[in-house]
């Protein structure tokens, strides 16, 4: 009786530690599903289509492939700025310039027409005339790809986070520098500000890649 007694309780306790083991492994399951159904990329901004392309030190966004030159320093992606590159300040500049590139999708981003005078309201003149009667435009076209240029002199109203720029802190001395490339897949904008001597030295690597720039 006594050996039926503890074949009985042997039998429980292996029933129990087989129910630990079950409930075990499938509370490792709830978690692994519930880290799953957390945040992912539809949370985040928007990428542009595409990546680094294969050849050494080119950049695709959008259907849209350049070569960054070799002596800007690449920030990488951040928010809704798909690239970013700096150049560092030329001697009596007390900042860096930089360029960056937005992509927003194919019907978004608003049309050329408005982000060049979006650009161009971000620039104050010291004698408080229309920035748009000075600012510079030219065009030209890549691969078949319309570009748009549009360029001043004066105090930049920095960004202060916003992605396109606007309404920050005043900075005097500045250039901006704004191209619009219409990709095939949306238009791309590029945005170069920074102390004007440094901007200016900039600049002319950046119409040459976007000149050569291809689908």
């Amino acid at each position: 009786m006594n050996n039926q007694r503890k074949f009985a309780r042997s039998l429980l306790a292996v029933a129990g530690l087989l129910t630990l083991l079950v409930a075990g492994c499938g509370g490792g399951e709830q978690g692994s599903t519930q880290a799953a159904g957390g945040p992912g990329p539809a949370d985040a901004p928007p990428a542009a289509p595409g990546g680094p392309a294969s050849a050494a030190g080119e950049v695709t966004l959008a259907g849209v492939t350049f070569t960054p030159p070799a002596g800007w320093t690449s920030l990488g992606a951040e928010g809704m700025r798909q690239a970013q590159f700096r150049l560092d300040p030329v001697e009596g500049d007390p900042a860096p310039a930089e360029v960056n590139v937005f992509y927003f999708g194919p019907q978004s981003g608003g049309g050329v027409e408005a982000n060049l005078q979006r650009w161009i309201g971000q620039m104050v003149l010291p004698d408080g005339s229309d920035p748009s009667a000075a600012a510079q435009r030219s065009t030209f076209t890549a691969d078949g790809m319309a570009g748009h240029i549009v360029s001043l002199d004066g105090s930049y109203k920095s960004g202060g986070g916003r992605p396109m720029g606007g309404d920050g802190e005043i900075l005097p001395g500045y250039r901006l520098v704004g191209v619009v490339i219409e990709g095939p897949q949306g238009s791309l904008f590029f945005k170069l500000t920074g102390p004007a001597a440094t901007a200016r030295a900039m600049e002319p690597d950046l119409i040459a890649m976007l000149e050569g720039a291809r689908k």
